[in-house]
């Protein structure tokens, strides 16, 4: 199956002690089974996760994980190397969207750096193979070829210049598939409008760096997208429109 990936995918790196917006606060972190097997031999580590049906590591106070050093360095990290990491750990801020005959893979905006490489590039998203097993794929569904067709013709629609493409370029690639799942993508579309819509209203206040984009999107994203229950009201209320 093939891996696909935007064209800015392979250049992105946590900045780490240099994030101004850490992501090692204000998250619960879920620990996925095949890292509790690896902590199982790290008491350092163990006593710092909460076991039961939902494991995940016991935030300090300021919801701050506490493997995050005063330095902005993972513990972790420092001590034993990346590949200790758990899975939501390793993954973040990338996000994958399931399709018959490969998987796509992005980088979401709530990450600064991730938002830094997306808004800042000066063409239009391309897309290409990470890797392929070189296995036979399943031949597409119709339905799934159908919304391909929606999305590439979204995305070579857009009128927008500038990081406010690059911006609508994402939201299209991240959003759209998920029509497959609930069969709203008119609401999907309508979602991606009203996210471009309310950070170029946002910018417009200030002095329209793209610094400022940059955190705007940020901020936005961590409301609107990474908040499921804010995106579903967004989604019910357009399909009542």
């Amino acid at each position: 199956m093939k891996i696909i990936v935007p064209n800015y995918y392979k250049e992105f790196r946590c900045i780490a002690d240099r994030c101004k917006h850490t992501c090692c606060r204000g998250w619960e972190v879920e620990i996925d089974e095949e890292s509790m097997e690896r902590f199982s031999n790290h008491a350092d580590i163990l006593e710092r996760v909460d076991q039961g049906e939902d494991t995940h590591f016991r935030l300090l106070e300021g919801e701050i994980c506490p493997f995050l050093m005063d330095n902005g360095l993972c513990e972790m990290i420092v001590k034993y190397g990346e590949k200790m990491l758990c899975q939501t750990c390793t993954d973040h801020p990338r996000f994958r969207n399931y399709w018959t005959d490969r998987v796509e893979m992005g980088l979401g905006l709530v990450c600064e750096e991730a938002a830094r490489l997306i808004l800042n590039k000066e063409m239009p998203m391309r897309l290409e193979v990470l890797s392929d097993d070189l296995e036979p794929a399943e031949e597409l569904p119709e339905d799934e070829q159908w919304l391909l067709d929606v999305r590439d013709s979204l995305l070579e629609n857009i009128s927008e210049e500038g990081p406010l493409a690059r911006l609508k370029e994402y939201l299209i690639y991240r959003h759209i598939p998920d029509a497959l799942y609930d069969d709203r993508l008119e609401e999907r579309i309508r979602f991606v409008d009203l996210f471009v819509r309310m950070a170029q209203e946002k910018w417009d206040k200030t002095d329209r760096s793209i610094e400022a984009l940059e955190e705007i999107v940020r901020t936005m994203s961590y409301d609107m997208e990474y908040d499921e229950e804010v995106k579903e009201n967004y989604l019910e209320n357009f399909s009542k429109q």
